[in-house]
């Protein structure tokens, strides 16, 4: 870390940075399960972003930019908001008495909360009530600052002035997720707010008036023509239609999977399937297209999809790699080391599930991607028939290289697919010989074949734990 005098902020060294970025953002990857926090994985995340309040509170503020402007993690978003202001950059003199003062940057936090629907807002606060400790940084305990508290009332405080905005809310069904919102704040509804969400208190006396949408005595094809008419958001639907006592029949199927989005129509698959509209070519395709504006949720489609049809499965999984796609568009050719060394044996089928995912990663994997085994030797494979995990997992079959740990052994295969992306899935345990020394020799004994422009490392703990060797050379 690096100071300069006691009337500046520190900061963290550019390899440090990249090192907390990585810790984060591997970190923050389904923090929620269920809609459930996983408590256990969000305090190893706190672990590694709270120090950033001291020891570099600009990266902080900058990621936290980042994360809410370019990124489509929901839970970095979260975590990043909540933690943002707890930074040790508010305001305030650098020592007792001084006229220099530190930069505000807790506003970041408050802005970013600000961006935030009421379900991610009222995650930040469950992650605020939650207790915890960082060593070196904050004690055992809740930790809850003005600047969130602040942040959150004014939140409300806009939603009281603007009815438009509340009306929204409790048509995609974050209705209810408001009020808890409003409960757990202290902070009091504008009358406006209560007759909107509908909400009895017996310190706010108004009339409900009608309800945005009935679904009461209404057929099937009159509540699709409501929902068609009104645009009524999925969540909405489905809460009108659980309220009206009515099944998701295959006419209001095909209404709803027209309002839902990309996420919705990922997660929701069972319900369309099981209405059976999706054996209609027209709304297959419908289905199919929707899919493809899908952002987070593609990233479960093996687990949202196991009961679905081979056909839909299909459809999943294409939508799932055109995303990738379009996410890494540029990156260039990508070459795979698959460590095959005697200690990765028993998570072969983990490996096997990770080059998948970077295969659907590929612009045109046909001509851009290229993988190996590795053990001693090194062993060039040929590509699958498709780039899912059965059919890698069909070339693999019986495949072997086995022996000893050589990272270097398909480096040379790697320049000669003259691959722009290195990456290497292994426990990085490398044993035979100097793994910088090697790299370094084949470039000055082959001058005018350049160097990847990046090397990605997936670690995967073998038998013997992991090591650092390949991230070191």
């Amino acid at each position: 870390m690096t100071n300069t005098t006691n009337e500046t902020l520190p900061f963290l060294s550019s390899q440090e940075r990249l090192q907390a970025y990585q810790l984060i953002v591997d970190g923050c990857s389904h923090l929620w399960s269920k809609n459930k926090l996983q408590e256990t994985k969000l305090k190893e995340v706190l672990g590694v972003l709270v120090p950033l309040t001291k020891t570099d509170p600009y990266f902080l503020a900058n990621l936290t930019s980042y994360a809410l402007t370019q990124t489509k993690s929901k839970d970095l978003q979260v975590v990043l908001s909540y933690v943002s202001t707890l930074s040790s950059a508010d305001g305030t003199p650098f020592s007792k008495g001084s006229k220099y003062v530190k930069p505000n940057l807790r506003y970041i936090g408050a802005a970013a909360l600000h961006m935030l629907d009421p379900k991610l807002v009222d995650r930040v606060l469950k992650i605020a009530n939650l207790k915890y400790g960082v060593q070196g940084y904050l004690n055992e305990g809740q930790h809850k600052p003005n600047a969130l508290r602040t942040a959150i009332h004014k939140y409300l405080e806009n939603m009281n002035q603007d009815p438009q905005r509340v009306t929204g809310i409790k048509k995609t069904g974050l209705g209810t997720v408001l009020k808890r919102l409003y409960i757990a704040s202290s902070w009091k509804p504008s009358e406006e707010a209560v007759r909107i969400l509908r909400w009895k208190r017996d310190d706010i006396s108004v009339d409900f008036g009608e309800r945005l949408y009935n679904f009461d005595k209404k057929t099937d094809l009159e509540i699709a023509k409501i929902i068609r008419k009104d645009k009524i958001p999925y969540l909405g639907a489905m809460g009108e239609l659980a309220r009206a006592g009515k099944k998701v029949s295959p006419v209001i199927a095909v209404a709803m999977l027209e309002q839902a989005t990309g996420n919705q129509a990922v997660i929701m698959r069972a319900t369309f399937e099981n209405a059976g509209i999706l054996n209609d070519p027209e709304v297959k395709a419908l289905y199919e297209k929707k899919i493809k504006e899908a952002k987070t949720a593609l990233d479960r489609v093996d687990t949202i999809s196991a009961t679905a049809s081979e056909e839909i499965k299909k459809i999943m999984q294409k939508a799932r790699a055109a995303s990738r796609q379009s996410e890494t568009f540029g990156i260039g050719k990508i070459f795979v080391h698959l460590d095959d060394s005697g200690s990765m044996q028993a998570v072969r089928n983990t490996v096997i599930q990770r080059c998948s995912v970077i295969a659907e990663c590929v612009n045109n994997p046909s001509e851009n991607f290229g993988w190996g085994l590795f053990g001693k030797r090194g062993l060039r494979l040929d590509l699958p028939r498709e780039f899912v995990s059965d059919a890698f997992a069909q070339v693999l079959f019986g495949k072997r290289d086995g022996g000893s740990t050589n990272c270097f052994a398909l480096y040379p295969e790697a320049r000669r697919f003259k691959a722009d992306v290195d990456v290497f899935i292994t426990d990085q345990l490398h044993t035979d010989g100097n793994l910088a020394e090697k790299i370094r020799q084949y470039h000055v004994d082959h001058p005018m074949i350049p160097k990847p422009r990046a090397a990605v490392i997936v670690n995967v703990p073998g038998s013997f734990g992991i090591g650092d060797r390949v991230k070191v050379a």
